[in-house]
């Protein structure tokens, strides 16, 4: 039998080691130096997954997480296999090792249950969620015969219903640079994702047709048909962004980002998710310091996109907007406030004869 862990190394996937001594965390294999994975757990882990051995076989769910981690997770959008490093975490710590085999539903109900105590109801579904994959593709895999998680039931979750309104937009606008001023008005013209946002460029701009876009989570191709207000954001975004002194010339330049990176040395970069945040809180500090916005009137950047789908005129009309498949995605967690319909007036109020009616149905 092999030499117990120490308790800080416990919960690590096989191999994964903690050296308390250079607060670093290593990959330690058989006949070779240890590889260096990185400071903190969440780089440890992005890093573990490029180097540690697959074990084709997957007898433990350890093994079919590593697997997946490796095959599939890296082909998902960039903050999906983010989030599917921080959720592994927990799945190897509860179920790392169990042969999948044996993994049945009530061991999801019990793992959901024990999220909702440990005060993460909904961090639990995300990582259900993954757990699920996992043994769909060892289904795939030939590992088991059937997924054993058919019509389970989530922790309940309550959406957020935050809807903007447009005079908040128009307060918080004044305190906001022309860059970000055009990044709203862009935004709720188009509803897009904030990472399909920062990845505009003018290669997705044609004079002639508009703006297409393929998002990046659902790869869904969207074209925003050409139009004056959508031309004059794009054209004032190419002054700010389309350019380059060069010799006390402004050049343009061939391919430019819509919202480019500030730092003189990544003018060709997109703006990161960070840079986005860190100007969107300077601006509602501002807001807010001022008493022109009140505290609970604060809004996050990802509401613009829900109150774009709310001031369209159908859910139909909304749904295709945002790319959705399922209309009831839109409807549940995008359509925010009241739904318009037109009130039934009486049969008499139509101009119809109420006893012309009664005859004919007779």
């Amino acid at each position: 039998m092999g030499r117990k862990r120490s308790p800080e190394n416990q919960n690590l996937p096989r191999g994964m080691i903690y050296n308390k001594k250079a607060d670093t965390y290593y990959l330690r294999a058989a006949g070779q130096k240890d590889i260096r994975l990185g400071k903190t757990i969440h780089e440890a882990f992005r890093n573990y997954y490029a180097y540690a051995e697959i074990n084709y076989e997957c007898r433990t769910m350890f093994d079919l997480i590593n697997r997946y981690m490796k095959e599939v997770s890296p082909t998902k959008a960039k903050d999906t296999h983010k989030s599917n490093i921080a959720a592994a975490k927990n799945l190897i710590k509860r179920f790392g090792s169990m042969n999948p085999t044996m993994v049945r539903a009530r061991h999801a109900y019990q793992y959901l249950d024990l999220r909702a105590r440990e005060g993460a109801p909904v961090r639990g579904n995300r990582e259900f969620a993954l757990l699920s994959t996992l043994m769909t593709h060892a289904v795939r895999w030939g590992i088991i015969d059937c997924t054993p998680f058919n019509g389970i039931i989530r922790n309940p979750e309550r959406p957020r219903d935050r809807l903007v309104l447009d005079e908040e937009i128009d307060v918080f606008f004044k305190y906001c640079p022309r860059w970000l001023q055009l990044y709203i008005e862009l935004k709720l013209a188009t509803g897009l994702r904030q990472t399909d946002m920062i990845n505009l460029s003018s290669k997705d701009w044609c004079e002639n047709e508009g703006l297409k876009v393929q998002t990046s989570k659902t790869k869904v191709r969207i074209q925003y048909n050409y139009c004056d207000y959508l031309a004059n954001l794009v054209s004032e975004l190419k002054e700010i962004n389309g350019y380059r002194n060069v010799a006390k010339r402004r050049m343009p330049i061939l391919h430019w980002y819509f919202f480019a990176s500030h730092a003189s040395s990544k003018r060709d970069k997109p703006l990161t998710a960070s840079g986005i945040r860190t100007a969107w809180n300077k601006a509602m500090t501002k807001a807010l310091a001022s008493g022109e916005l009140k505290p609970e009137q604060r809004f996050q950047e990802r509401d613009l996109r829900a109150k774009a789908a709310s001031d369209c005129e159908s859910i139909a009309q909304a749904s295709e907007l945002l790319g959705h498949s399922n209309l009831g995605t839109t409807k549940r967690v995008y359509r925010r406030g009241y739904a318009k319909v037109e009130a039934l007036k009486p049969v008499a109020e139509k101009g119809i004869d109420i006893k012309q009616r009664i005859e004919k149905e007779r």
